[in-house]
Parts: C-alpha cells; structure tokens; sequence
C-alpha cells in the first residue's frame, strides 16, 4: 500500500519558482525558518491548486493514497518578522487552514475519489480549544480527510507530559493515552454533530506516526513494539514508523 507524502506550505522550491506567494520577513527577502527552509503563504489558492494537481499525478502514477505533511504555520525561526503576502492576520489560523482542507476535500476526495491523509502534531490530540498557534484542530481537519496521522514521538513531549519527568522512557503510555484522547475528542464531535445536524459526519480515523529513532532515549525494538501495541489496543486505522535515516527496527515487527 503506497502513500505518496507531500510538504505543501513549508516548500522552498515553489517559494522560489513563485517568490510573490512566498514568506518574507522585514527586509522583503524570504523569510527562513531555523533550517533556512522556505515557507509559501497558508491562503495561497494558488498554493491549494499546485498541490492539487500534483497529488492527482502521483496518484494517477500508482500511489494508493496521498498524505499531505507541513499542514500548517510555521513554528520556528523569528516568526514576529514575517510578512505573508496574503494571509490577512485577523482570521485565525484555524479557520484559514479549514478552507485549505474544505478545497482539498472537494477537488480529490469528492471529485477524484482519492483517499487523502494529512499529519497534525501529537500535541493535537489534546489542544481541544487550541490550534497551537500553528491553525491545527482535529475539529477543524478530522471532517475532511480520510486519515490523520499525529506524530506521537514520545521524545517530542516535555518533561512533565502526563506527569513523566522523560516522556520518551514511555512509549506505550505515551501513545495509548494519546490515541485515546484523540478518539474522545473525535467522540465528542460526533455527538455534537449529532445534536446539530441532526447526521453525524464522516471523520477521519487515526493511523499514528510511531518512534523508530533515538532521542530522549535509546530506541530499542522492545519500546518501538511497546508503540505499536499501544496502536493495536487504541483500535486505530494501523501505524506508521518514522526514522529520519530510513533505518528501522525489523526486530520490533512481527513475521507474517
């Protein structure tokens, strides 16, 4: 089953090819995050269509399913020196990233019928009033995707994250507390759509992205299947194993 991932607002090949949509920050160069990477504008429909057309290519091309990554506001770098060229700074960032998965949803999941999934931080999971300051809200993507895939890097919490002093030392509690906030929030949107609407809407399931890497810890075989049985018994949609090198505990897999 193939999954093509595509970074779509972090991009700084099309911010260079298309420098009227990109970032800038105060000085009018491209603005660059702490990885000198270029951003493009998160309202840019231009932006939207681009990465529309291309995920219809590599799904014509044999790819099962796409998955969209970089989803969001920027994070890192001196973010009070940016300008964006067409994001207005009054709508917040939730909203402005809800109608990117709104034109996503109808130009390929409704008019091409390709499933489509799209990774949100782990930290979603729990911001149910919050978009992190980054627009990322189950409430805002789970109606208009097929999957979400949080990254739930144990590593990735702070010290102090459900009360252990190193997170990345519990992978299975983790990411099974993870998963099932996420299925109670995904709940709670169910019955309030409910009450509403008087139809409950079709939400994305969750198909995690686990830990295979060392940080916080050493990542042995044993804490990477102690995440992937933490995903088996949160009944989500499967697992997926991140390594920055593409290296990965084969030991932690079970043999068909």
């Amino acid at each position: 089953y193939l999954v093509a991932r595509i970074f779509v607002f972090q991009d700084p090949a099309y911010a260079r090819a298309n420098p009227t949509l990109a970032v800038r920050d105060q000085s009018g160069a491209p603005w660059q995050d702490q990885k000198g990477r270029l951003w493009v504008d998160t309202t840019a429909e231009q932006v939207w269509q681009y990465n529309a057309v291309l995920a219809t290519e590599v799904y014509e091309g044999g790819f099962d399913e796409v998955q969209f990554d970089y989803v969001r506001f920027p994070t890192d770098g001196k973010i009070a020196n940016m300008i964006y060229p067409l994001y207005d700074g009054v709508t917040s960032k939730a909203d402005a990233l809800k109608k990117f998965f709104v034109f996503i949803d109808r130009e390929l999941r409704i008019k091409r019928k390709i499933p489509v999934s799209v990774d949100l931080f782990g930290l979603t999971m729990w911001a149910k009033n919050s978009d992190l300051g980054i627009g990322q809200r189950l409430v805002t993507t789970a109606p208009y995707v097929d999957v979400i895939s949080p990254m739930l890097y144990p590593s990735h919490y702070a010290s102090g994250f459900l009360n252990y002093k190193n997170p990345a030392l519990y992978p299975y509690e983790v990411g099974y507390k993870n998963l099932d906030q996420g299925n109670q929030t995904i709940a709670e949107v169910m019955r309030q759509s409910l009450v509403n609407m008087q139809s409950a809407p079709s939400l994305a399931r969750f198909r995690p992205w686990l830990q295979d890497f060392d940080m916080g810890a050493r990542y042995t075989p044993e804490m990477v299947r102690a995440q992937i049985n933490a995903a088996t018994n949160a009944n989500v949609e499967g697992w997926l194993l991140w390594n920055p090198r593409n290296v990965y505990s084969v030991d932690a897999l079970q043999k068909e």
